[in-house]
């Protein structure tokens, strides 16, 4: 093998090592997001996992809308996250993870499946138990040569009572955020848990290779197969299976609301 094979070989393997290292920082990222995702830490969720340097920063959980930049990030989980603490829980697990590194290395996009469970407390004090199940989509960008989390969703696949299978209480599902606010956050851009009545779409799709990021998230996470549900909207099939006339507010339940 000449000099140049061997010069060559070895950048392949270092950059082949550095995507490795990558990938297994964003997994502790992520891990450290699922540990402080707790009623008593949850405001620290921005700080330790989110690239607040960004402007365009994002979080988008459920049908709670976007909200997007460093102020909406914080709010968001030092307020309206903010639950009360005594018999709450929130567990979710990090399972069948699927991370791309950008070819530059400045980017990195991943997805995940998380099974759960959560203890939420209402207006009087009771607690209830559910299981919660969904996905996670993620873009990652290094800030300060620090991974952090740029934009994520969380896209709910099904929140059903402990007592109850998800083919029986699909009907009750969660909808609405965990606090009643005034915060202006940009409109939903898909929200389509479990129901009976409804196809399930095989969102979100995986990452792949790429050289550069380019676009958004939503782009990637429906890809080639957004062209087989022609004339969706963010909610249509949501609100068919509800019953919700088009573009219409839904009628929003989350226990925690009026806490």
């Amino acid at each position: 093998m000449e000099m140049q094979e061997m010069e060559a070989m070895l950048l392949e393997m270092k950059k082949e090592l550095d995507q490795l290292r990558d990938v297994n920082e964003i997994q502790k990222l992520m891990a450290r997001y699922e540990v402080v995702h707790t009623p008593l830490t949850m405001w620290r969720s921005p700080i330790d996992c989110f690239a607040l340097t960004m402007p365009d920063v994002s979080v988008e959980v459920s049908d709670w809308g976007v909200w997007r930049g460093a102020e909406a990030v914080q709010y968001l989980f030092g307020t309206v996250m903010k639950e009360y603490p005594i018999g709450t829980i929130f567990i979710h697990t990090l399972a069948t993870p699927c991370i791309v590194v950008a070819g530059d290395g400045k980017t990195a996009k991943g997805i995940w499946q998380s099974p759960g469970y959560e203890t939420q407390v209402d207006s009087e004090h009771v607690p209830h138990g559910y299981w919660c199940w969904g996905s996670i989509s993620a873009d990652f960008i290094k800030e300060n040569g620090v991974w952090k989390i740029w934009h994520y969703k969380w896209w709910r696949t099904f929140r059903c009572s402990y007592y109850k299978c998800w083919t029986e209480d699909w009907a009750n599902i969660m909808t609405g955020a965990p606090k009643v606010h005034n915060f202006e956050t940009e409109p939903c851009t898909f929200f389509h848990p479990y129901d009976t009545k409804t196809a399930r779409e095989p969102f979100p799709c995986d990452p792949k290779p790429y050289e550069t990021y380019e676009g958004t998230m939503q782009d990637w996470t429906m890809a080639e197969f957004k062209e087989l549900f022609p004339g969706m909207t963010a909610t249509s099939a949501f609100e068919f299976a509800h019953g919700y006339a088009p573009g219409k507010p839904t009628k929003e339940n989350n226990p925690s609301a009026f806490l």
